[in-house]
């Protein structure tokens, strides 16, 4: 993308980063599937797998309650009153206006490929009194579809679906939603020296430059007009559901920077969608584009904002700015 003038030339370079996943017959419907609720119009099978022939954990009676979580075919991810998680026949649930009495709360997040960091067990439910379903080996890639307090619901390879303490899975290569840009311009650079950020920003922050330091890189400063920039642009991605560099309301980050009259010679934006500050920053650090603004050395001065998404758990973006 190119914008010219009498003045100066700017260049954009425009690199999205998307999860893409292997394909099998478990895909799962996720993105853009808001839970609803349903209940069972005749007795029906409960299983740990997307399959009519194995995994059946037991028998759903007519009438029961579920939450209906994701879409696997010609099955529902589903999860009871007793927040046991499972697999349903779609033709014998039906839709209802209702939640199951007792059913914990679930948040669903786009889904996102993350691996195991041991020997993990999977189970029917978030929490340690629900029964042990499979061992999955160390660094073994699941897909998770969302969580239920310290769990995530997620589906293996192989179509079984159960939770998982969010401490014993970790990131892999661009696991979430990321995307990275760059810029040269002939400007300068304004900012001013104390900010004030959340605990969720510093903790952005102090991992970038931690990374910055491991690589023998100077750190960065944070910005005060960076800072807010960074926060506006976070909140504007939660509130107007978008995942983009270009905003409906502030356009482009380089036009964000202009018409807020921060100056720059280069400028940078690193945004991402995860429900784990530090998973979304080591995606970065895995991914060539991203990593590129968080190394160079031709940044100054750094802005986060990190804002809490229904959808991705957090929407986190990194503002960055050369003299």
């Amino acid at each position: 993308m190119k914008k010219t003038n009498k003045l100066l030339s700017i260049f954009f370079l425009f690199t999205l980063i998307l999860t893409i996943f292997s394909t099998n017959v478990f895909a799962i419907s996720v993105s853009n599937y808001k839970p609803k609720y349903g209940k069972t119009s005749a007795s029906v099978n409960f299983r740990a797998i997307a399959s009519t022939k194995k995994g059946k954990l037991g028998t759903l009676k007519k009438n029961t309650a579920v939450k209906i979580l994701a879409t696997t075919g010609e099955f529902y991810v589903v999860q009871t009153a007793t927040n046991e998680i499972g697999i349903v026949s779609k033709k014998y649930v039906k839709t209802v206006s209702s939640a199951p009495k007792g059913a914990k709360t679930y948040t669903m997040v786009t889904k996102v490929q993350k691996a195991t960091s041991a020997n993990t067990i999977l189970r029917g439910g978030p929490g340690t009194n629900f029964t042990k379903r499979m061992t999955l080996d160390k660094n073994t890639k699941v897909t998770v579809i969302g969580y239920i307090s310290n769990w995530y619901v997620v589906l293996t390879d192989n179509g079984n679906v159960g939770c998982i303490r969010k401490d014993l899975l970790k990131s892999t290569t661009n696991s979430n939603k990321n995307t990275n840009t760059t810029t040269n311009t002939n400007s300068n650079t304004t900012n001013t020296t104390k900010v004030s950020m959340s605990e969720n920003e510093q903790t952005v922050f102090n991992l970038i430059n931690n990374a910055r330091t491991k690589k023998g890189l100077k750190k960065l400063e944070a910005g005060v007009n960076l800072t807010k920039l960074a926060g506006l642009k976070a909140d504007d991605m939660v509130s107007k559901e978008y995942f983009s560099h270009s905003s409906p309301t502030y356009g482009d980050p380089f036009k964000m920077l202009t018409n807020n009259k921060v100056e720059y010679k280069t400028a940078g934006e690193n945004i991402a969608g995860n429900p784990s500050l530090e998973d979304a920053v080591n995606a970065w650090l895995e991914s060539e584009t991203h990593k590129q603004n968080i190394y160079s050395s031709s940044y100054n001065y750094l802005g986060i904002g990190v804002a809490k998404s229904p959808i991705y758990g957090y929407i986190i973006v990194a503002m960055f700015v050369g003299q």
